[in-house]
């Protein structure tokens, strides 16, 4: 009895110091727990948002094409040369026709007013009178083609108010060098200085239209003249 007594005893002791014994700690196994669940999440940035929920991508914009090069404009057209409805020749030619020159529209008039202005620039009246000697030492007024024979005759008048001075007369040989183009070559006898052309014994005269002709003088410039009917007697 007394051993059964002492088994009892001896199993009671056992299960006592089993329930007496501490518990594991708890936070170390936390601990671990919370290690090992960081250690398994993805690194996050500090204070970072949530993810966002991904955004639906933008269409792509189509590139603009590369500008190319504008092809450059073609040049205008020049404008047809004006031409007269008849011969040069019959025009240059024409009976009781005589051409006056268009003075304001020629090159002396502007070599005149830039060289007077110039020299005159702080006395008007001074300007003008230096413009107006100027005017009257061109002397080249009037030009006028006349039968003479079988032969032209060129005669150059330098006018005076209403008067025309004859300064300069000579046989004129006239042929047409293109539709609107007069070859004027002077032959002998001459009487007078030649106030035009002076050092050329021909010359191209342009004859743009029915009612003027065109001198280039190495002298003067651009010198038009324009018909005027009846201006000298016949």
């Amino acid at each position: 009895m007394r051993t059964t007594l002492g088994i009892w005893l001896a199993l009671l002791g056992t299960q006592l110091g089993a329930c007496a014994a501490p518990p594991p700690p708890v936070a170390p196994l936390l601990s671990a727990s919370r290690e090992r669940s960081q250690a398994e999440a993805p690194a996050k940035t500090p204070g970072a948002a949530a993810d966002p929920a991904p955004a639906t991508p933008e269409p792509a914009t189509p590139e603009p094409a590369a500008a190319s090069t504008p092809a450059p404009e073609a040049p205008p057209e020049p404008e047809s040369e004006e031409k007269p409805s008849r011969s040069p020749v019959e025009i240059l030619t024409g009976p009781d026709t005589a051409f006056q020159i268009n003075y304001s529209g020629s090159a002396p008039a502007e070599a005149a007013r830039k060289a007077c202005e110039q020299k005159f620039s702080a006395d008007d009246e001074a300007s003008a009178q230096c413009k107006a000697d100027a005017r009257a030492a061109f002397k080249a007024d009037v030009i006028r083609f006349r039968k003479d024979g079988s032969h032209w005759l060129c005669i150059i008048y330098k006018r005076e108010n209403s008067r025309l001075d004859e300064v300069y007369s000579a046989r004129a040989a006239l042929k047409e060098a293109a539709p609107n183009r007069v070859q004027l070559q002077f032959t002998s006898p001459e009487k007078g200085l030649r106030p035009v052309l002076k050092s050329k014994r021909e010359s191209l005269v342009s004859v743009p239209n029915d009612y003027s002709f065109v001198i280039d003088d190495p002298e003067w410039g651009r010198l038009v003249y324009e018909a005027k009917v009846g201006l000298v007697g016949s």
